[in-house]
């Protein structure tokens, strides 16, 4: 994948990270929540914040806050927000000089 990510984002490349965010989505996830169930891995991090970018199978990308709970957590939460490809996601996220 092509360096894409600016400042806070960075590319998540690390395995245990990857594991570590992804295995938190799943638990923060239920039944209710958009991403609940999907094959998904993490591509990238804010440095800011707990947010975290994934991909999904079918094309698809999803901005999470995770909250870093450990256990099932209530709608809206885990805040989420998906895009129908990484270019719409890159279009709509503010540049450091618009945040």
């Amino acid at each position: 994948m092509e360096d894409v990510w600016t400042d806070p984002w960075y590319a998540v490349v690390d395995e245990h990270v990857c594991k570590a965010c992804e295995d938190e989505l799943r638990k923060e996830t239920g039944p209710e929540h958009p991403l609940w169930n999907s094959d998904l891995r993490l591509i990238a991090r804010r440095s800011d914040r707990d947010d975290a970018l994934f991909l999904v199978s079918d094309g698809r990308v999803a901005e999470v806050h995770l909250t870093w709970s450990g256990k099932l957590e209530r709608m809206p939460w885990p805040r989420t927000a998906i895009f129908a490809n990484l270019d719409q996601w890159h279009a709509a996220t503010p540049k450091d000089d618009e945040s």
